[in-house]
């Protein structure tokens, strides 16, 4: 999945901002592994969440913006997230359940990966996790 990711987030960053734009994408984590649908999910699920960042998190007037797309595994558990230091929401005020297309397709995704979505957003940026945990019984 790490080079997978990497290399995902290398073409969204060379065919979605251009030269003037200050705005990078990185990927992070440990990598690990996956079913070939499973990627292909998580590759969808990033490709929106780096695209919705681009469009609403950073203006024509942003210094040092920053996308970075970490994934991690433990065991069976994964988690996925997309966390931006665009505009967010404003102090005190807390991501809203949207019912956009992208959302949607988001959800969408992540139930077929019997995964969790959870939106975190503030002043400093936005974060969205997916979150994939299994418990073994006690």
């Amino acid at each position: 999945m790490g080079p997978y990711l990497a290399t995902l987030c290398s073409a969204l960053a060379q065919s979605m901002i251009s030269d003037n734009r200050a705005v990078s994408i990185k990927f992070t984590g440990s990598g690990g592994i996956s079913t070939s649908r499973n990627a292909e999910s998580i590759g969808l699920i990033v490709t929106e969440l780096v695209i919705n960042s681009l469009k609403h998190a950073f203006d024509e007037t942003t210094k040092g913006g920053e996308i970075t797309v970490a994934y991690n595994v433990s065991g069976t558990d994964w988690q996925l997230a997309v966390v931006d230091n665009g505009s967010g929401k404003p102090d005190g005020v807390f991501a809203q359940p949207k019912t956009g297309l992208g959302t949607g397709v988001v959800k969408a995704l992540a139930k077929q990966l019997d995964a969790q979505v959870e939106t975190l957003s503030g002043a400093s940026g936005t974060k969205v996790s997916v979150t994939h945990a299994t418990f073994a019984a006690a």
